[in-house]
């Protein structure tokens, strides 16, 4: 009886053994190995830092129902530590544990891409705009100590709360990507990616499978990839298979394993004034997923589902920034809606029969409606609701501060100084837009860069006797999202008029960020209270702050709100900052609001319109807030 028992404690114990949770490569046979046997995944990249966290389990129910096993996930520290020397947050919006546990309570294993770079359109691809002001991010490699340091810093915050959710402890974390797209910059410090290598093994443990993503083209590969990190890229659909297998074949010569396209692009973000339609076809797309899952290979789509850029967050692409929208043409749309393309992946996928993951029900769509106008008044001129809101400035002789220097991250800049006589203002060096005004009116705008335009000077007219008073409203934009070094934002150097250097100068952050907005309730009060519009407004295209009251009975729902006739500026409602809008250039018309933002009863909207409206307002002094129930994209 003795023997017999010690028997069965043997084979129990084994069995316990051989099911422990892991995640591993198999070198041998090409594959991953899940909890000790051959695994394959088909994930979509979702950014929960771009969804409301009360939809969160929405998203990942719609994930899952097409049929995929996993998900990608960036992680914008940028986000997570907004200034420097705050404790890095994550709760709420940020709460990424919860949102890891999410996609395993939906069956979705977790791909996490920690950076620190992430791209993913966000501004500075993720990395804090205060490291700027560390006159760090100019070599971005292992010799710049400071950038290694902060980064030593922030993922000692992060990685011990990625640790429990590893698939070593039970968790869904199956691999954890160390930069993004690193060969591309051209900068090849093997250095840098082992220093980074070894850091997160310090806090993931030395079993954690570390990998790299980047073009399947021999120089970035060779640049970005490491011996010991495992070796993934990046592809788009093909019309050719020969050219998937050639992106294979150059995968497979820098990585011991299967192939695996951790970043399979099938749609463009859009950019403000430019066309970036997509070129490959659902069919294309689909015809690729065939091809990769054919080799054994893993894919990861870019993205299943973007969200919204709400506030500040859209990074720029070159000379373009990203519109607020992130759909993308996502299989599974801003608002949560299911595409084509998602049924078109989904008919696929649930006809093999050697998936072990088969679609699961399709929820529900949530709903979508056209609220009534809501009447806008003019509250205040731009510049009068700044100086009113008690911004903090930086006074200076000679040369404007940079938004760095008075520690604003994002946003828009306000400078004002006087002069006596005009002629021709020249800002050699600023970012992004500069509205200028001659005391106290709009008089155009300066480009830093934005498609072919490039123009920092202006011939100011229209002079008193008597000092003149000029104010610059810089839209600080979006940061580059795919390349370093960056360039500050604000006015970067001295401002000339008729070649002589302007003095006295203010340099003011504008409060156009929802934890500033405290006083929503005395603004309340402030619609009703009589103010000279008529000198507020004086000429009709003049910047101004609107408000409005959104009155609703009933449970608030997900809807859009049309910016068509309106210039460009920010629209925020209640705490939340919506985001940016540029309706006079497009193609966005329509900024996403989810249902969470509103409340039962009174919602306070605000237009701050920095260009000047253009056909919303007519000639009274309201303007109307139009709703859809349908997003609108001129193009």
């Amino acid at each position: 009886m003795l023997l017999l028992l010690n028997f069965f404690l043997l084979v129990t114990f084994s069995n316990v053994a051989a099911v422990q949770p892991s995640f591993g490569i198999d070198p041998v046979n090409k594959t991953f190995l899940l909890d000790g046997q051959p695994f394959q995944y088909m994930a979509g990249e979702i950014h929960y830092f771009r969804i409301p966290h009360k939809k969160w389990d929405d998203r990942l129910k719609r994930v899952r129902s097409m049929g995929l096993n996993a998900i990608t996930v960036p992680i914008p520290w940028n986000l997570h530590q907004f200034e420097e020397d705050d404790e890095p947050q994550f709760s709420g919006d940020m709460d990424l544990s919860k949102f890891i546990t999410l996609a395993q309570s939906n069956n979705l294993y977790v791909i996490l891409r920690i950076g620190p770079f992430i791209s993913a359109e966000w501004d500075n691809g993720g990395l804090p705009w205060w490291l700027l002001r560390k006159k760090t991010l100019q070599k971005y490699r292992s010799n710049d100590t400071v950038f290694i340091q902060q980064v030593t810093q922030w993922w000692g915050h992060l990685l011990p709360k990625i640790f429990p959710h590893m698939r070593r402890n039970n968790g869904p974390v199956i691999m954890v990507q160390v930069e993004h797209l690193y060969g591309s910059l051209g900068i090849c410090d093997k250095d840098y990616l082992d220093q980074l290598e070894a850091l997160a093994k310090h806090h993931l443990g030395n079993d954690v499978v570390l990998f790299t993503t980047d073009y399947p083209v021999l120089q970035t590969m060779d640049c970005g990839t490491s011996k010991t990190m495992f070796a993934t890229v990046s592809i788009e659909p093909v019309e050719n298979p020969a050219q998937l297998v050639a992106w294979h074949n150059i995968q497979q010569a820098f990585a011991q394993g299967p192939f695996v396209a951790s970043h399979f692009v099938i749609g463009k973000a859009k950019l403000w004034g430019i066309n970036t339609t997509f070129p490959a076809t659902d069919d294309e797309i689909v015809t690729t997923s065939k091809i990769a899952y054919s080799m054994n290979g893993s894919i990861s789509y870019s993205v299943i589902h973007g969200g919204t850029s709400f506030g500040f967050w859209s990074g720029s692409v070159g000379q373009y920034p990203v519109v607020t929208s992130h759909d993308m043409g996502a299989p599974i749309s801003e608002n949560g809606d299911l595409t084509t393309l998602f049924m078109k992946l989904r008919f696929w996928i649930n006809g093999l029969s050697d998936w072990a993951y088969p679609p699961t029900s399709i929820p529900i769509n949530i709903p979508k409606t056209k609220y009534p106008d809501v009447e806008m008044m003019i509250f205040d001129s731009i510049q009068g609701f700044i100086l009113g809101n008690d911004p903090e400035c930086w006074i200076s002789t000679e040369t404007p501060r940079t938004a760095e220097y008075i520690r604003h991250g994002y946003g828009y800049m306000y400078y004002n100084a006087t002069f006596l006589d005009c002629g021709n203002l020249y800002i050699p060096s600023f970012a992004e837009d500069a509205y200028i005004y001659l005391n106290k009116n709009f008089i155009g705008t300066l480009f830093s860069r934005f498609g072919n335009i490039h123009n920092n000077t202006m011939q100011i007219t229209g002079c008193l006797d008597q000092p003149n008073l000029l104010e610059i409203m810089i839209d600080m934009g979006g940061r580059e999202s795919t390349m370093y070094p960056n360039p500050s934002r604000g006015i970067m150097g001295d401002v000339y008029m008729n070649n002589a250097t302007l003095q006295g100068w203010y340099s003011c952050e504008v409060p156009i960020i929802p934890y500033q907005l405290s006083r929503i309730e005395d603004v309340h009060k402030m619609i009703s209270y009589p103010r000279n519009l008529t000198a507020i407004r004086e000429g009709a295209l003049n910047p101004n702050v609107y408000i409005g009251n959104m009155h609703l009975k009933v449970q608030p729902v997900d809807t859009y709100i049309d910016t068509t006739g309106w210039g460009k500026g920010v629209i925020s409602i209640n705490q939340y900052t919506i985001g940016r809008y540029w309706g006079s250039v497009g193609p966005q018309k329509t900024l996403y609001i989810p249902g969470d933002f509103l409340v039962k009863g009174t919602n306070l909207i605000m237009f701050y319109e920095f260009e000047g409206e253009s056909g919303a307002c007519g000639t009274g002094t309201t303007c109307n807030a139009k709703f859809s129930d349908t997003p609108i994209f001129t193009w």
